[in-house]
């Protein structure tokens, strides 16, 4: 039996997810890191933003992560 979603809906529930803050996360205390990125990084997590209709680069950030963790099938979202 085939996936129920193909990978564009995937991201884009995803996406719906990290934006609405609906992640299944246990609360966790939050960590405060600096990380430093290339300007041409920085872009690319903005246009990640922008095309999911992200709130800010936290959640771009957010969904980047948590996008790789379920291809690699180390969480499933």
């Amino acid at each position: 039996m085939g996936a129920i979603y193909d990978a564009e809906q995937e991201q884009y529930i995803l996406a719906e997810k990290v934006r609405l803050g609906k992640l299944n996360i246990q609360n966790e205390d939050m960590v405060h890191k600096t990380i430093s990125f290339s300007i041409s990084e920085w872009a690319l997590v903005q246009q990640i933003v922008n095309k999911n209709k992200l709130k800010n680069l936290t959640q771009g950030m957010r969904f980047c992560i948590w996008n790789t963790a379920i291809e690699e099938g180390l969480e499933t979202g």
